[in-house]
């Protein structure tokens, strides 16, 4: 303001460019923290799955459907809800290149209190006689989700979102995810990822794959996680077969994967450390409970799988 009056430097200059944030520096893994690294990566991209479910559930209820002319709902437990959308032809329904967006305003739903937005830009829909294809942005902002008991978690997201479906197969895709806060409760932090999970309803069967980079107040940084072989197994159990690479500072880099002893054993998974890149594993846990990784319900069948509880009209 002084610049623009005439004052502060007298030069009239633009102000000085703020300083870039510093990137996160990369966690050394290490005996201490590699578990939690594994669980972070695969507890982050679980969460963005659940997001982007969440933007397909929302154009499948509004497709076409008209739009209530009074766009605010009172919520069961207090509070309420505000449906508004950005409606290029004027029909009064969600079309392709139109954005519905969902305002919670301590909205109460049975244990959760639901603050802050969700839009829902959809970009293009293809139906056809035995199923659909999407292409949507999934955008979320300051989203806070109070469980009772729980800790709160206040959520920015971003997502592309290209989903289909069939009489047979349900597939999902997300492209230049990214996380500004909220990844999982409990930790603060960043992350970016693309995921691809198809299931297979002839087969009864699923691939799940993965890749990123995640930050976190909790490790104290950041780690890349890819799966160089992608999970799969039975539609409705833990997989079978796959494995997730996670990688830190110095060479070090953390392990998940269906192997040795664990491949045997659905419920369980191999999880291990090496801690300098030679190959060689420093410390393992040879079959880790699946359950305290990931939760079972993201590999059910597509409509049973993981949600986001925030009520919806």
């Amino acid at each position: 303001m002084l610049c623009a009056c005439g004052g502060g430097d007298g030069g009239g200059g633009a102000p000085p460019t703020p300083a870039p944030t510093p990137a996160p520096s990369k966690v050394t893994l290490a005996p201490g923290n590699y578990q939690d690294a594994v669980k972070l990566s695969m507890g982050v991209a679980s969460s963005a799955y659940a997001y982007a479910k969440l933007g397909v559930g929302i154009v499948d209820r509004w497709l076409n459907v008209p739009l209530p002319f009074f766009p605010v709902v009172s919520c069961p437990g207090g509070g309420s809800m505000t449906i508004e959308l950005t409606d290029r032809n004027a029909d009064r329904t969600l079309d392709p290149l139109d954005t519905v967006h969902f305002h919670w305003d301590r909205c109460r739903l049975q244990d959760t209190t639901t603050t802050g937005v969700v839009r829902v830009e959809l970009r293009e829909a293809t139906p056809s006689a035995n199923g659909r294809d999407y292409l949507l942005t999934v955008t979320v902002a300051e989203l806070e989700i109070e469980h009772d008991g729980q800790p709160s978690a206040t959520v920015n997201f971003i997502a592309q979102v290209h989903y289909t479906h069939d009489d047979t197969f349900d597939h999902t895709e997300l492209s230049n995810a990214v996380f500004n806060s909220g990844q999982v409760i409990g930790d603060t932090g960043t992350a970016t990822l693309n995921i691809d999970y198809r299931q297979d309803g002839a087969t009864q069967t699923y691939q799940y794959s993965l890749d990123g980079t995640v930050s976190s107040g909790a490790l104290g940084g950041e780690v890349q996680f890819s799966t160089p072989a992608a999970f799969s197994g039975v539609i409705g159990e833990y997989p079978s077969a796959g494995r997730l690479q996670v990688m830190g500072n110095a060479n070090s880099g953390a392990r998940l994967a269906e192997e040795g002893a664990a491949a045997g054993n659905v419920a369980t998974v191999l999880v291990d450390l090496d801690s300098n890149g030679d190959g060689v594993a420093d410390t393992s846990d040879a079959q880790l409970a699946w359950s305290n990784v990931v939760a079972a319900q993201l590999f059910a069948a597509y409509p049973d799988q993981v949600a986001i509880a925030v009520p919806m009209p």
